[in-house]
């Protein structure tokens, strides 16, 4: 009957999924009666049964069957119910004899019959008259636990309570521990009713041993034993290998341990270190790098150098993304004070002027510092001093002037020139700011000098038309100023307002160095004496203005 019922309720739920327009089955097929409550009305060995149930058409039969707590071949049928409050369609059934159970935990299935089936609904009530329980002499060890060693041994002891008021081992029972993790550590009980087992308690919890109940025997729990989760000690080192250059990559590395419950220090493997970098100036700390410790507990990481700043280390201090290393491990750390980088120099467009040069005058040397960045672009940078170079053999080099540059770079240096040779700027990378570069040389020739004296063009003012002689005296400095004779000088006019200036003839000075000449007068401007120089003279010139009326 049950399974006819059955297979019309599969077939009924199909038709309706199928084809919700096609014609229901017969309604008693729908009929199940419904078990609203199933209670005992008193505890122990005898108690009446009370059933509500409803049903579509006429519950005709409410039925018990007892049957021994965690399965069994024996059952009891109670059969004596009757109706005692409202309806046969929504009613309450009650027994009308008290049930009497052997000793023991009994659990009822609860039949309910109307017309179409009968409906059984198994374990829906308890009748308890079995012995109470308790579990005693509880012990866990050890009562703290780490990383290490998380393996706790629990013991504990079953007894049973009989009706004269002693109390007896619970031999074969099954007892349990939950650990942490919610996996079930059951061991069972031995002929003195004491069992034994291990459990993993990787964090810190309470232990209690549970008894879940048997046929004969009520369920109990042991008072709670806190087992305590210790964190291991950590530290860890942080070294950089390398001078910090913007723009390199340095290696950062140091070692993560851990010290057990006996003090030993020992390298922590496979563990990730936080390294962390906070520029000096408008910085804040953040993440660069994520290494992994080796079998050894070493970690090492490639990083870019960037700015001045500091660097730090640390292990254990993530619960969200790594909760284990956080629980497991007290956190460490190891960091650096500000430390100041340097950047590589190079020095561009380098010349030495003039070309040649009186012995006893200046050379200039010029050019632009350039620095390079951690993106590989040479630019604008810090400070750096530049040095003017001289050497006579490119082996020996003296300095001959310094200037402090920063910005753009730019530099005019100037140093005094006494001889032939060579010239070259360097950034020598005092302090910690810069790495030395050198600029290329230049190759200057030194020659003695020369001069006009007495110079003058007259008269001044002069009529137009007339003459305007210029005159004076040219002179060289070999070991002392002295007349330089039969020389050529020549002349040029530049007019007023003009800025180009027009040949306008030569002379030969005298064996005494004296020269003049006469132009004739025909507009205000400048006269300009000049000596062109040879293989040992630079050249020189004198100017003089001449209003014209």
């Amino acid at each position: 009957m049950r399974m006819r019922m059955r297979r019309l309720l599969a077939l009924f739920t199909g038709l309706v999924t199928v084809a919700a327009l096609a014609v229901a089955p017969p309604a008693e097929a729908a009929d199940s009666p419904d078990l609203r409550a199933a209670r005992v009305l008193s505890p122990g060995a005898t108690t009446q049964i009370e059933v509500a149930a409803r049903s579509l058409s006429d519950i005709t039969k409410v039925r018990a069957v007892l049957r021994p707590y965690l399965g069994g071949s024996e059952s009891v049928p109670v059969d004596d119910f009757e109706l005692v409050d409202g309806t046969a369609k929504d009613g309450v059934w009650r027994t009308t004899s008290p049930v009497t159970v052997a000793q023991g935990r009994w659990t009822a299935d609860i039949e309910l019959t109307n017309a179409s089936m009968t409906r059984v609904l198994p374990r829906r009530v308890m009748i308890d008259n079995g012995l109470d329980s308790e579990i005693t002499e509880v012990a866990v060890s050890p009562a703290v636990v780490d990383v290490d060693h998380s393996q706790v041994t629990f013991r504990a002891r079953l007894l049973a309570e009989n009706p004269d008021g002693t109390r007896t081992p619970v031999a074969g029972a099954p007892v349990h521990v939950q650990q942490p993790s919610g996996q079930i550590v059951t061991v069972v009980t031995g002929a003195d009713g004491r069992a034994e087992g291990t459990a993993d308690f990787r964090v810190t919890r309470d232990l209690a041993v549970v008894f879940n109940g048997d046929f004969m025997h009520r369920p109990a729990r042991s008072a709670a034993v806190p087992v305590a989760k210790r964190r291991l000690k950590t530290r860890i080192t942080l070294e950089i290998k390398g001078p910090l250059i913007v723009g390199d990559t340095v290696t950062v590395t140091g070692r993560l341990e851990r010290q057990d419950r006996a003090g030993a220090w020992a390298p922590l493997a496979g563990k990730q270190v936080d390294l962390q970098f906070d520029k000096a100036i408008g910085g804040d700390w953040h993440t660069i790098a994520s290494p992994k410790t080796d079998g050894n507990g070493v970690y090492s990481v490639p990083v870019l150098v960037t700015d001045d700043g500091a660097f730090d280390a640390s292990f254990g201090d993530d619960p969200v993304g790594l909760p284990d290393d956080y629980y497991d491990y007290e956190w460490s750390s190891a960091n650096t004070n500000d430390l100041q980088v340097t950047y590589r120099t190079s020095i561009t467009g380098f010349g030495a002027d003039p070309e040649p040069v009186g012995r006893g005058d200046m050379v200039t040397g010029t050019g632009r510092v350039l620095w390079k960045h951690a993106d590989g672009r040479w630019g604008d940078g810090p400070d750096a001093d530049v040095y003017l170079q001289f050497s006579a053999d490119k082996k020996k080099w003296t300095d001959a002037g310094a200037l402090l540059v920063s910005g753009d770079g730019r530099f005019d240096i100037q140093g005094r020139a006494t001889r032939d040779g060579y010239w070259r700027t360097v950034v020598r990378g005092d302090g910690y700011l810069v790495v030395p570069s050198t600029s290329p040389t230049d190759y200057v020739d030194v020659r003695y000098r020369t001069k006009f004296l007495d110079f003058n063009a007259s008269p001044e003012p002069v009529v137009k038309g007339r003459t305007v002689t210029i005159m004076g005296t040219l002179f060289r400095e070999t070991t002392k100023w002295a007349r330089f004779g039969k020389q050529k000088v020549s002349f040029y006019f530049r007019p007023k307002g003009s800025t180009k200036w027009t040949y306008m003839g030569a002379t030969t000075a005298d064996g005494m160095g004296q020269f003049r000449k006469g132009f004739k007068a025909s507009k205000d401007g400048t006269w300009r004496a000049y000596y062109g120089g040879a293989s040992a003279y630079v050249k020189t010139f004198r100017d003089d203005y001449v209003d014209v009326r």
